[in-house]
This record gives C-alpha cells, structure tokens and sequence, in this order.
C-alpha cells in the first residue's frame, strides 16, 4: 500500500526527519529495513511532492547542513531517496541527484541519466542511450541496486518528474 510523502504507514503525518536521525545514531533504518535487502520502502511513490517536505519538514541540527549531500556518493544518495521516504533527507537526495544530472521517470520510478547525446529529440520525447539505477534487485539474486545500460530509450517527457 503506498503512503504518501510526509506521512507515515498509518496516515499520520511525518516526524521531519527524527527517525532518520535516530537510525543514524543506531545504525539501524528508521523504515525497520535492512540494507542491502532489496526492498525499498513504497517505492512507487515519486518525488513529486518533495517540495512541500521543505516547507513543513523540521530536520535535527546533525542533519539540517543540506551541503553535506554534495559530498555523498551516488549509491548513498540512492539509498536516501529509496529508504528514508518522506523525508527532508530525501528531498535533499533528490535535489542532489538532479544537480548530477539524474532525472526521474514517473512512470518506471526510477532514475536516468544520458549516457551520451540524444539520436532523437522532439517536443513530446527524446530517445538514446540512458544509464539507470535498478533499485529492484535483492542481494540473494545478485542482481539490482546498480547502474545499467539501456540503449535505444525513449524518455516520454510527460513522465519526466520536475518539480524539484
């Protein structure tokens, strides 16, 4: 069941970034899940509303620096955005990815970044060669929770996410 930003598994509005805090102080997930499982937390939910995560989320002073963010490695900042949902923290992680570039589609909910060029560019879509962040695999397949190659993509504007 998905649970929308800024909201926790029962309805009730977010904690601002509090459970992230905690579970970087235990070393635990705040989501209760371990990483490197495979299972991201609603991942169908997008980053569309992140933006209004600023306006009402109230990080702890450890995690308020969003310049930290520009440091942190790209797998990290996948890891933000897939398990601390609903966050201030993932908003911050998206807007990072963005400054680097990735884009997010809607539709396939995950991110893309040209590899090279587009061959085809048109008002409604562009098609080339993409890499993208597969976060479905799980660590007993050895497959997922890495960058791949598809070439020949065409990324339909319409799902591309710019809110951010």
């Amino acid at each position: 069941r998905g649970v929308a930003l800024g909201a926790t598994a029962d309805g009730q509005p977010g904690d601002g970034g509090r459970a992230f805090a905690a579970g970087v102080e235990s070393g635990v997930p705040a989501d209760g899940a371990r990483p490197g499982s495979g299972q991201a937390v609603h991942p169908e939910e997008s980053v569309q509303h992140a933006a209004e995560l600023l306006q009402r989320a109230r990080p702890e002073p450890r995690v308020r620096g969003a310049a930290i963010f520009e440091k942190f490695h790209t797998d990290t900042l996948f890891f933000i955005f897939y398990y601390q949902q609903g966050t201030y923290q993932q908003y911050l992680a998206a807007r990072e990815l963005k400054k680097q570039s990735w884009r997010f589609h809607k539709k396939y909910k995950t991110w893309f970044q040209r590899h090279e060029e587009p061959q085809v560019t048109t008002d409604e879509y562009e098609q080339g060669t993409y890499v993208y962040f597969d976060y479905q695999g799980t660590y007993e397949s050895k497959s997922g929770w890495c960058q791949r190659i598809k070439y020949d993509f065409t990324f339909e504007y319409e799902f591309l996410e710019d809110e951010l």
